[in-house]
Order: structure tokens, then sequence, then C-alpha cells
């Protein structure tokens, strides 16, 4: 199988080994189930499961998942994916009727955005986390209706941006790659589950038994076409030298022809058609004459559908280009960031060992301013102390100098000793104030001394 090489490149886990045991399990399957087989995107199925248990677990996981919660989905008629996408696009006329009218203007149909989700459980499509979150949902229910509300939760998420693309490229582009950078799994599984609640098992049920019929009926007409054409032996020559051989007229009628030539060689495959009207009869050649019509319409829409997605192709590779430079961008502007950071945290560092020292300068600055004030303070005391000594002394010699004034005659011969008297008071007084301002609090004990020695020598 070649879909096995590119089932998660590069994983440690599908190394050689893991990828026999890929190719086991799909190979087993296949026999297990024949009317399935094998389809695209089972690979991925069997590949994640690989990752998460043991190979025999795996393929029984498999088997559960595909036959009981998919059954009809991989078949070849793959009946009921065709009837889930009809019933997606009822579903989205409903829900988002503007973004659906604009997706049709520019020619984009829902089936184109939602086939791929909804065929590949959206493996691939969204990262790795919100796909395992979905899938936990998914099993935990047991049936497909978190498909239906995971897509419809895109739908919320990335409808705006949608209704602002300008042709189809653009938006199945742009859509592609918001779905892909859905990191956020909680955000996506809380608005798929609590924001569509409406969208229950019951009225899928019944939406499906609705489109089932339509889907019934178009197989039927195309089977019926089919085995028309194959009871044509001639019509069936004829048909295989119209695609492979040359024209009448010598022109190529390969599919890679221009319209014109195309027309032209159809219309002379039709008068060929008409020369051999005696080996087919006339109603069966013109329903094939119809069908061919058809068929060539649908040929050329599918080569227009080419061109459209080589376009879109290329809008994508210049959008992952934009991407890888944006991505490139923003690392230089993380480097930016964390190089700013980093610089403002050194300076914010330096900051506080800045201010850790000024503050640690004024504390010493306010004891100093402490201790000054104290000793001003020690200061204003000792003066005032000597102002009241010196008040006293001059009391004291204005008292003296009365006295001797009013002093009687008799006293002249007691005159000396009064002054010896005097000089040793005025000595005692002399002693008693350095006394005091030795003690500090000590002086008006020795100014009392003083005081009474001088009376009493008086």
């Amino acid at each position: 199988m070649q879909d096995i090489p590119r089932t998660f490149p590069g994983h440690p886990a599908l190394d050689e080994h893991g990828r026999d045991s890929l190719r086991r399990i799909l190979t087993a399957y296949a026999r297990h189930n024949p009317s399935v087989g094998y389809c695209q995107a089972m690979n991925y199925f069997a590949g994640l499961l690989l990752l998460l248990m043991p190979e025999e677990n795996a393929f029984w996981t498999f088997v559960g998942i595909i036959d009981d919660y998919f059954d009809g989905y991989y078949t070849e008629e793959m009946i009921e994916s065709q009837v889930d996408q009809l019933v997606f696009e009822e579903l989205m006329h409903e829900i988002f009727p503007r973004l659906v009218s604009h997706l049709e203007f520019m020619g984009v149909q829902v089936a184109w955005v939602s086939g791929p989700w909804f065929l590949s459980i959206f493996i691939n499509m969204l990262p790795w986390e919100s796909v395992l979150r979905i899938w936990d949902v998914l099993l935990f229910e047991g049936n497909r209706v978190m498909l239906f509300r995971t897509a419809f939760a895109l739908m919320e998420l990335y409808g705006p941006a949608l209704l602002t693309t300008k042709d189809a490229g653009d938006a199945v582009t742009l859509l592609q790659s918001l779905a892909g950078s859905t990191f956020d799994s909680s955000q996506l599984v809380l608005t798929a589950c609590v924001g569509f609640l409406a969208i229950t098992e019951a009225r899928l049920v019944e939406l499906r038994d609705k489109h089932r019929v339509s889907v019934l009926e178009a197989m039927e007409e195309r089977s019926r076409q089919g085995k028309v054409w194959k009871d044509s032996k001639s019509l069936a020559t004829k048909l295989y030298s119209f695609k492979h051989d040359k024209g009448r007229d010598g022109r190529s009628s390969e599919g890679d022809n221009s319209l014109s030539g195309s027309a032209s060689t159809f219309d002379d495959f039709l008068c060929g058609l008409s020369s051999d009207a005696e080996l087919d009869c006339l109603p069966d050649l013109q329903d094939q004459v119809v069908w061919l019509k058809v068929e060539l319409c649908r040929l050329l829409e599918e080569k227009r559908s080419a061109i459209l997605r080589a376009e879109e192709l290329e809008t994508a590779l210049m959008e992952m280009v934009k991407q890888d430079n944006r991505r490139e961008l923003s690392a230089k502007v993380l480097m930016r960031v964390e190089q700013e950071q980093k610089i403002t945290e050194e300076a914010r560092v330096i900051a506080e060992k800045e201010a850790a020292a000024q503050r640690r300068e004024f504390d010493s600055l306010r004891e100093k301013y402490d201790k000054a004030m104290g000793l001003i303070a020690q200061m204003e005391k000792r003066v005032v102390m000597a102002e009241s000594m010196l008040e006293a002394t001059a009391q004291y010699q204005s008292g003296q100098t009365k006295a001797q004034f009013v002093e009687p005659p008799g006293a002249v011969r007691n005159q000396s000793t009064t002054g010896e008297n005097t000089g040793r008071g005025i000595g005692r007084l002399t002693f008693g104030l350095g006394w005091r301002d030795k003690g500090k609090g000590r002086p008006e004990a020795g100014d009392g001394n003083g005081n009474t020695g001088g009376a009493a020598d008086t």
C-alpha cells in the first residue's frame, strides 16, 4: 500500500516495525470485511490506534469503529458518507445562512470542506490534542453527532473570517489554515458540546432517512445508465476510439484538447453512431447520446475543477510561504522581546540595589541627626542652668552691696572681719558654681550650700 509510508512520517513509533504492524492491520481488516476492503484515510485511523495500544487491540478497536460507528461510510458506494454530507449541508443552511450564501456565491460547495473532515474524522485536519479530544467524545457518545458539532464549531469560530474572502481558493485555503491552527482544544470542544446541543442523534437520524432516499435514487440512475452502456458493444468500441484514437479529420480526441476540438470530435463521433444505426435500435441510441453529452459535460466540469484545484494549491503554497515568513518574523520579535525583558530585569535589580543603599544611607543620616538633636537638647539645658546661676549670683552681689550702704557707724571696726567673711563667701559661691557645672543635676544643692554659707558669714 502506497499510503503506509505517508502515515505520520518520521514518527518513532511508526518505524519499519510499526509500518509492518500497520500493513497487517489494514490487510486483516480488508479480509475481515471484503465489502469495505480498504479506503483512503483508514491508514490514519489504524496509525493513530497503533500509537495508543498494541497491535491486536488496535485491530479490534479499528473493526469496532469502522463497522459500528461508521457503517456504510467507507463502502464502494459510500452511501452513508453522502447522506451525512447532505444532512450537514441542510443544517448549514439553517444555522449559517449568510455564510452558506457567501460560499455559494463564490462557487464553493460545503461538501468540499466538510467531506474531508468527516471521512478523516479530523485527523491531519486539526492539531493532535484537538483530534484526541474529539475522538474521546465521539467514542464516549457512541455515534457520529460529535462530527457535526465539531464542524459547526469550526464554522462558528472561523465563519467571520470566511466572509471576508473574495474567491473560492482563498476561502478553502483560509479555512484549512485556520482549522489546522486550532490549538485551543478546550474552546473547540466547549463550543461544540455547549453551543450546538440542538444537534442530537434523533434529529440526525430523521434527516438521514429523508436524504437517504434521494442518494439511493441517484445511485440507481447511475447504475441503470452504466448497464445501458455495457449492453451496447459497438458504442463501447466507438467510445474507446473517441477517447484514445485520432478523429476522422486527423485531430486528437484526448482529454487535454481544447473545448472546440472536443466538440468537433464529439460531432464526428455522433455521425459515426448514426452510420451504425442498423446495429443499435434508435431509442437506445438516443439515450446513449444523451448520456454521452452528460458525460462530456462532466469531463469538462472535472477539467475546470482540476484547474481550480491547481489554483487553490498554488494559493495554499503561497499561504504556506507567508506563514513561514510570519513564523520567522514572530521568532525574531519574540527574541527581541526576551532581550528587552532581560535588560529590563537587570535594570530593575540594579535599581533595587541602589534603593537599598540609599535606604541604608538615609538610616545612617537619621541616626546622626537624632544624636545631634540630643546633644543640642543637653546644651540648651546647660545654657538654662548657667543663666539661672548667673542671675542668682547677680542677685547675691546686689544684696551684698545694699548691705554695705546701710551698715551702722559702729561697724567700722568690724570691716576687716566682714570683708574677710565676704571673700570667704564669694570663694564658696565660685566653688559651688563649678561643682554644679560638673555634676549637671547637683548644682542646686551646691548653690544652696553656698548661699547658706554666705548668709552665715554675713
